[in-house]
């Protein structure tokens, strides 16, 4: 009976547990409601920096093909996509690094635009590779200077 008490216990902590924000995550929100516009913005920030999508997922299109099968609900977006990529210089540093850091290998930037009307702007995420060293700066110098090209094609309106 204990187990039973232990287990029920467990479940009811995490299924009480707040839904929380990945810290890693960087988000920002763009000043545009035309996802077009900014889909254009993000490819063109990657080919400025020399590198080429390697590919794109519609991850909003998967979602809402797959509810039918999986019951996991309605999905959040209008438009959600990621765009993968690989910079070789990057990649060389995180895996001379260690091994395992394969992992950080395609770079991802996500794009998406909410299904409410009440945030119509479009988003834009990337998670930077993990840890300070010279291969994790160089991955998260480069995110910064692509989303920083994006950004700029929609300065703030005053």
């Amino acid at each position: 009976m204990p187990r039973f008490v232990t287990a029920l216990t467990i479940t009811l902590a995490l299924n009480l547990t707040p839904v929380a924000h990945a810290e890693d995550i960087v988000h920002q929100r763009l000043n545009t409601s035309d996802y077009a516009t900014a889909r254009i913005a993000v490819t063109d920030a990657i080919i400025d920096e020399g590198l080429r999508v390697a590919s794109v997922s519609n991850f909003g299109e998967m979602l809402a093909r797959t509810d039918a099968d999986l019951h996991h609900g309605a999905t959040p977006y209008r438009h959600a996509e990621v765009f993968a990529f690989c910079s070789i210089q990057v990649a060389a540093l995180l895996v001379n690094e260690a091994p395992e850091r394969i992992a950080y290998c395609p770079l991802t930037v996500g794009l998406y635009q909410l299904e409410s009307l009440e945030d119509a702007h479009i988003h834009l995420v990337f998670r930077p590779p993990g840890g300070h060293s010279p291969g994790a700066d160089a991955g998260r110098a480069v995110l910064e200077r692509i989303a920083q090209r994006v950004r700029e094609n929609f300065p703030a309106r005053r």
